[in-house]
């Protein structure tokens, strides 16, 4: 037997700061690891599969059910003054 892994990477998407990869075993669904990803004069709206928001989303914490490999890219939101 073997169990396969996949991991979500994730992408800071213009931001700064860092976060480590979050793996699981295959269709174990677990919650994202919350961001800790910062941008000056945006705010964070959650996470998509692909940098332009085109792709899936997800919220912050959301379940992600880990069928597959990915990275989720930080979107942001500017700020409005």
């Amino acid at each position: 037997w073997t169990i396969n892994t996949y991991t979500v990477s994730f992408d800071a998407n213009g931001g700064s700061g860092s976060m480590g990869n979050q793996s699981s075993n295959y269709n174990v669904p677990a919650n994202l690891t919350t961001n800790t990803f910062t941008r000056t004069g945006y705010t964070f709206t959650g996470w998509n599969t692909a940098a332009n928001g085109s792709g899936s989303s997800f919220a912050d914490g959301a379940t992600y059910p880990f069928t597959s490999s990915v990275t989720l890219y930080a979107q942001w939101t500017i700020n409005s003054y």
